[in-house]
């Protein structure tokens, strides 16, 4: 099968204070590679760190198979007394959010450091 050009993508992640990581994704996320978004999440899960701040700075494209893996970690923070807030979302994947309704039930900061105060303020 050729390779689509979708199915790169960096995560990186890192503790930004004692019980919150960062969880960085640059490139495009699908259905191709959300799983090395689910396995970033779920090994910060298993250092019992529950806090995620999610920064898509340098995101270009969400797929459904991202936004479902998204919602099923924030039941699982949930669940653990935590939470996951996204940093620096662009304006184009912001409004993908808005129009299917997760800015509702997700929270959103214009930076890392805003996203570690959204934890206080819970």
């Amino acid at each position: 099968m050729a390779d689509s050009g979708m199915d790169h993508i960096k995560v990186e992640t890192a503790e930004l204070a004692a019980g919150v990581h960062e969880l960085r994704i640059d490139g495009s996320l699908d259905w191709s590679n959300f799983a090395k978004v689910e396995t970033a999440i779920e090994s910060i899960f298993a250092r019992n760190v529950y806090k995620i701040v999610i920064n898509l700075k340098h995101c270009k494209y969400i797929s459904s198979a991202g936004f479902g893996c998204f919602i099923s970690s924030l039941d699982t923070a949930m669940k653990n007394n935590g939470d996951l807030v996204f940093a620096s979302t662009p304006p184009e994947i912001q409004d993908v959010f808005n129009i299917l309704g997760l800015s509702k039930i997700l929270r959103f900061a214009d930076d890392a450091k805003s996203a570690l105060a959204q934890f206080n303020k819970k």
